[in-house]
């Protein structure tokens, strides 16, 4: 029967945040933290995050000094130029922007300056990527996770202790997109009446329910769930306003970010979650988006050893599950190779590059070098490559054009990559494709991409299952001790180049300079006089 009684919610909400025992206040409070570290949390639950975080950026001297170095270099490089589709100045601003919504992307590019000196496109298009992802997961994903923040206090309501794997509960794949169109809707709505100041408090307060409607009804549609929030508020907006109003001196706490994480947070959680099951009394028998009969019961008491059975199963599946599921999926993804199989598949494919690579540098310069990373007739990258088209492409092979375009974009990025990679982490370059015809930043080109494309086929038609074969003729006894010699001594030969370094010389490759360019230490000097 629907009531409405301010001080017996907000008592209501008091017992249920703090008076089911410590284990199930700790693990609100840890939820409650997951959510704000993600910036995924409503009701400005993220600042406690945002507050802790800028007293750390203060200290961090390193950071801040790289983003100046980073801002002169980028004002002073070809982007300054008048025919640059890219303005220095429209860079750096795109680049201060990502430094507070994508820190750890930016602070990876401050790193290492003589990369960007090298790759001033490369790092313009990156910049500019994870500026479209941050736009992706800030207004589409964080707003969407918040439902499972309030799917969380939802059953906490009936539970004593709740598992942190039930915020996953709406996200079911059948599901996701939904909430996370509904959830842009309706953040895109608030936007847009904030514009109004006086509309977006009326809308606030008129709204405020829908996200927890689509916590019990990941299938809900907007329409329905602005209509059904819209019906369970009406005459009550001012009411939930003086509910919350009434408990300011405790969630003003918010503002001390431990204080406010360990008491204001969750009281706050659980007195909109209390608002939103006495709202729902109201309209409940006359709507069937409301799917959760166990919401329909009183609230957990002490002692109550009921275990309510919900609707919406666990995502997260138990390891025994999880288990299952992988051995399923390796034997459907790699036919019948075994382990193995699959170790001896990379050293056969790592020897067959290196006589590649090899064979190819002594027709053309007619020297005999030893092309790859380390020190053994080894290039690891194609191991890699030929294993992973195996594993994952092996049941394409009945289609062998989808087998081709698939095994060629799988190596565009296992190439790319790895060429990314020695370029930042080691400023070195093993190969250099840009006099190559269609070539992306000297990484990739067309003419390898068909190469590989073509080697796939050899690897998945061919070779594969002919040393699947001759593994079998060896007995396991036999297999067992050369796949451990081989990974004994790629062991070794990895210790022996983290030691004394990557192979490198005449025809590897060679290492970039690492020095910032004159101009730009000659601006930030400037600045910093």
């Amino acid at each position: 029967m629907f009531t409405w009684d301010r001080k017996i919610i907000q008592k209501e909400a008091w017992r249920l945040t703090f008076q089911k025992g410590l284990k199930a206040w700790l693990l609100l409070v840890c939820v409650c933290f997951i959510f704000s570290f993600v910036g995924a949390s409503s009701d400005g639950a993220a600042d406690v995050v945002d507050v802790a975080d800028a007293e750390l950026e203060m200290q961090d001297t390193f950071i801040s000094n790289n983003m100046e170095i980073l801002d002169q270099y980028i004002l002073n490089s070809k982007l300054s130029s008048s025919d640059s589709p890219l303005p220095a100045t429209v860079a750096v601003e795109i680049v201060n922007s990502m430094s507070k919504s994508v820190t750890w992307f930016v602070n990876l590019l401050a790193a290492n300056f003589a990369y960007f000196q090298r790759n001033e496109g490369e790092v313009i298009a990156m910049l500019l990527v994870a500026a479209v992802i941050s736009f992706i997961v800030k207004y589409f994903l964080q707003n969407a996770f918040a439902v499972g923040e309030m799917r969380y206090t939802m059953e906490a309501r009936f539970e004593k202790e709740v598992k942190i794997g039930r915020i996953f509960t709406p996200f079911h794949r059948e599901n996701l997109w939904n909430v996370i169109k509904v959830m842009f809707i309706y953040n895109l709505v608030l936007a847009l009446w904030m514009l109004t100041i006086v509309g977006y408090f009326y809308k606030r307060f008129q709204y405020a329910m829908v996200p927890y409607i689509l916590a019990e009804n990941p299938k809900v549609k907007w329409k329905d769930a602005k209509r059904i929030s819209k019906e369970m508020t009406d005459g009550y907006k001012w009411e939930m306003f003086l509910c919350e109003l009434s408990v300011f001196y405790i969630l003003i706490w918010k503002a001390v970010p431990l204080v406010g994480l360990l008491f204001s947070i969750p009281y706050e959680k659980m007195l909109t979650t209390e608002m939103y099951f006495t709202l729902r009394e109201r309209v409940r028998e006359k709507e069937t988006v409301f799917i959760e009969n166990a919401f329909n019961g009183p609230s957990y008491q002490p002692g109550s050893l009921a275990s309510p059975q919900y609707l919406l199963d666990d995502v997260i599946k138990t390891p025994e599950e999880l288990r299952k599921d992988i051995r399923t999926d390796i034997k459907h993804l790699g036919g019948s190779y075994n382990l193995y199989d699959y170790i001896f598949f990379f050293f056969v494919f790592s020897l067959i590059g290196w006589f590649w690579e090899v064979g190819l540098h002594l027709v053309q310069e007619h020297e005999f070098v030893n092309r790859g990373t380390m020190y053994g007739p080894w290039i690891p990258i194609y191991g890699t490559g030929g294993v992973v088209i195996i594993l994952l492409l092996d049941r394409l092979k009945a289609n062998r054009w989808q087998l081709f375009v698939s095994t060629i974009v799988l190596c565009a990025i296992l190439e790319y990559a790895s060429s990314w990679i020695l370029d930042y982490f080691m400023n070195s370059s093993y190969w250099d494709y840009k006099n190559m015809f269609l070539n992306l930043n000297g990484r990739i080109c067309f003419a390898g991409l068909l190469a590989f494309g073509l080697g796939g086929q050899f690897g998945v038609y061919v070779a594969a299952p002919r040393l699947s074969a001759f593994l079998d003729k060896l007995g396991k006894k036999k297999v067992q001790w050369i796949c451990s010699v081989l990974v004994a001594l790629f062991a070794v030969d990895l210790m022996c180049c983290l030691i004394f370094g990557f192979n490198s010389g005449s025809g590897v490759g060679g290492e970039y300079e690492t020095a910032l360019l004159p101009e730009t230490k000659k601006a930030l000097a400037a600045k910093q006089s």
